[in-house]
């Protein structure tokens, strides 16, 4: 039969079949006809056509199966759509394809975007097989309105691998409420956008883990709701929902995740939902969003944290006016979200944190950062750069005052290798250090100020929560001098502070 012929037929035979919806005398002759043309051929009268599966190359629905009206149709229409369904009008007769479970770890990388892909071109053919079931029952032109679609989306589906578009075959369903196929088209909808979603986060190596576990418990909810919904319309079952239910068990075994609803039999999801699935999808994919943004809104700042401190390191005394920009950065990050214990941040600072000028206003944030270097510094020796500087002219005019006697310093924990430096530079009996405990009581230092040992106080005010005034009456009711530290620990540094500070009182 040549095309023309065939698209005759069918644009007749769905003409005719929809005017037989409309009179029963003549349903029954068209119901006769059919049985006679059956009875030919040797085939038995059916109450209804099976459910067979062909590969979606195969043309557009007969017409004759088009023609149905979609809804409130009674028993009496059924069986005559079942008749002359079994009329091919010279086309070869569908064969049913084997159908095989999918492997449990068939799925990775790109086969996990064609399933996206398929699935949201069987949410556009199920919406298509709605309108087009209306269509016909309207008595739309076949030729012009209704087959350039047909042929349309069929082309699509041959373009994705193992795309079935079931919903648009000659064997597919024929639901009586056309807001059947609008939940089919839903949930496929919902199953695509969570498969995307899912994917998103897994191409971002930060991502969180809580949102992957959300993701995976959407998915699984919508694939679930789309097995009811196919379910509901008398279809077996949905390739791509089993796909995405043996994706799902094998990345929660992998993963040892538990995903707790919705992937058993006996704990179905609601696929009149689809919408609600959609919105609560569109909301973590915002907070998926967000989060992109903070990673890449962190990951900027800590480039220009890399960039200042590269910068006063070269040069610490020129560049002495890259603090501000340097500490209002590392504010920015902390209220981000950053913690001031994060080991990039501490490691940026580490090399430049005893150029930190005395002048600088340190904000509230940016010395909970400082304290956490100091804790961190308390165990682990100072990077080469800060504890290896040569010695100065100061260095040795402080070791001519203060050899062999001792020195009490305030502030933070005790640094062994910092400790050890200052010790061997100014020829030191001792430097008591004590571990100090914020706002701890200073009276608690009186013996070591007493000794007759200790030379001079040394106040460590970056690390310090004693404020200079209580104790410095401290030492002046002891009789020693107070030598404040606004920078770190650094011998040349530490020196010069001694001698601009107390070099008359220790002479």
């Amino acid at each position: 039969m040549s095309e023309t012929l065939d698209e005759i037929a069918r644009a007749l035979t769905t003409r005719i079949v929809a005017l037989a919806s409309q009179d029963a005398d003549l349903k029954r002759q068209l119901r006769r006809l059919a049985q006679a043309f059956l009875e030919l051929t040797g085939d038995e009268l059916v109450e209804s056509p099976s459910n067979v599966r062909i590969e979606a190359a195969v043309e557009v629905r007969p017409a004759a199966r088009d023609a149905e009206q979609t809804q409130n149709r009674d028993a009496s229409e059924r069986d005559l759509e079942a008749l002359i369904s079994r009329l091919t009008l010279g086309r070869s007769t569908a064969v049913e394809e084997p159908r095989t479970a999918p492997a449990a770890a068939s799925l990775v990388g790109d086969d996990l975007a064609l399933v996206e892909s398929r699935c949201r071109l069987k949410s556009e053919g199920a919406r298509w097989a709605a309108r087009r079931h209306r269509l016909i029952s309207e008595g739309a032109r076949f030729v012009t309105e209704i087959e350039p679609l047909d042929r349309d989306i069929i082309a699509r589906a041959k373009a994705l691998p193992n795309c079935y578009l079931w919903m648009c075959h000659p064997s597919g369903p024929l639901p009586s409420n056309n807001l059947r196929f609008e939940e089919v088209a839903g949930c496929f909808e919902a199953a695509a956008e969570a498969i995307a979603l899912v994917r998103e986060i897994q191409e971002e190596p930060e991502a969180d883990q809580a949102n992957f576990e959300a993701a995976l418990d959407l998915l699984a909810e919508s694939q679930s709701a789309l097995r009811v919904a196919v379910a509901s319309i008398d279809w077996t079952e949905d390739h791509d929902q089993n796909e995405i239910f043996h994706w799902l068990r094998q990345t929660a075994t992998q993963r040892q995740i538990f995903i707790q609803k919705h992937m058993r039999r006996d704990n179905p999801a609601n696929p009149e939902q689809w919408a609600d699935i959609l919105n609560r999808i569109e909301e973590l994919s915002l907070r998926v969003q967000e989060g992109h943004r903070h990673r890449r809104q962190r990951k900027r700042l800590l480039g220009k944290v890399r960039h200042k401190c590269s910068v006063i390191a070269k040069d610490p005394l020129l560049a002495a006016n890259e603090w501000d920009t340097l500490i209002s950065t590392v504010c920015e990050l902390l209220e981000g979200g950053l913690p001031p214990s994060h080991r990039d941040l501490r490691e940026l600072l580490l090399p430049v944190v005893d150029w930190l000028p005395e002048t600088a206003t340190i904000p509230a944030e940016f010395q909970q950062v400082l304290m956490e270097i100091d804790r961190v510094l308390a165990t682990v020796p100072p990077p080469e750069a800060t504890a290896a500087a040569a010695p100065t002219q100061e260095v040795a005019d402080v070791a001519e005052l203060l050899r062999g006697k001792s020195l009490f310093l305030i502030g933070g924990e005790k640094r062994p290798s910092a400790c050890q430096a200052l010790e061997a530079a100014f020829g030191l009996k001792e430097l008591i250090w004590p571990d100090t405990r914020a706002h701890e009581s200073i009276k608690g230092f009186a013996p070591y100020v007493a000794r007759s040992d200790v030379a001079a106080v040394l106040l460590a005010i970056r690390w310090s929560s004693h404020s200079f005034g209580e104790v410095k009456t401290f030492c002046d009711n002891h009789d020693k001098p107070l030598i404040r530290l606004p920078g770190g620990y650094n011998p040349n540094q530490v020196a010069v502070q001694i001698l601009a500070q107390a070099s008359d009182r220790l002479r």
